[in-house]
């Protein structure tokens, strides 16, 4: 395998219950790959083995060809795997921009006192952030929303404000999960434009979950499919909505 991300037979076990069974697949950089399968399937599970919350039973995990299972979660972000969660972390009396920029501020490059002092390298770096967040916030359609407070904002828009902030720190690789939860249809369009777009113009691999068929089949480079803890199928979308295992599995019927 010769990917930014590969798994090699990766199992997990939780006493007894097989999660996980010999699952190997690799994600691209500039690609869009789709984790897809009926509930149960291990998805998540292979999120939380990916990003160092469960560590795995056998096989093993390669980013940028340095073995990563094993790291804990901190460890693995450290290496520039990100990862969002279906319920983010964000803080609500403060502003959008405020909350990108608390995604940002480990790259900005100045020390405590140049911050602490207002030096011109610091202040440069903070304007530097700033506008990034704001071009991403654009791209979004949500240039509007940067100096409201996220509390104000409905569900959909603090999803897609968890979104920015965590694209923001150009991740290699992003994992995304369930992004479309709670966003309209034109919201959830906009989105996976965004995140294809930004795959293919920096390079990052987005490796995702969704449910979305609609959005999956759009959007994505590669799919990958999990039933009950095996990989079933892998291939491009027009492979996938072809494939009879899959239409048995996943969507149930032949």
């Amino acid at each position: 395998m010769s990917g930014l991300l590969n798994l090699s037979g990766v199992s997990v076990h939780f006493s007894g219950l097989k999660a996980l069974t010999d699952v190997s697949f690799s994600a691209n950089a500039g690609e869009v790959t789709a984790l897809i399968g009926p509930n149960g399937a291990g998805k998540t599970t292979l999120f939380n083995v990916v990003s160092g919350y469960v560590q795995p039973t056998a096989g093993e995990i390669h980013f940028k060809g340095e073995a990563i299972q094993g790291l804990t979660p901190h460890e693995v972000s450290e290496k520039g795997v990100r990862r969002t969660f279906q319920n983010g972390g964000l803080f609500g009396d403060m502003t959008v921009l405020e909350n990108i920029l608390t995604g940002l501020h480990v790259q900005i490059n100045s020390n405590f006192w140049g911050l602490l002092f207002g030096t011109r390298k610091a202040d440069e770096a903070e304007r530097a952030a700033a506008a990034r967040a704001r071009r991403l916030l654009a791209l979004m359609d949500m240039d509007g929303f940067a100096d409201q407070q996220v509390k104000s904002l409905s569900g959909g828009q603090q999803r897609m404000v968890e979104i920015v902030r965590t694209i923001a720190t150009e991740p290699p690789l992003l994992l995304l999960d369930e992004p479309a939860v709670g966003l309209s249809p034109p919201m959830r369009a906009r989105m996976m434009e965004v995140i294809k777009r930004l795959a293919g113009e920096e390079g990052i691999s987005i490796l995702l979950i969704e449910h979305a068929i609609d959005l999956v089949m759009a959007g994505s480079d590669r799919i990958i499919v999990l039933n009950s803890g095996q990989k079933i199928a892998e291939g491009k979308p027009a492979e996938i909505r072809e494939n009879r295992e899959v239409l048995e599995a996943y969507l149930g019927y032949a």
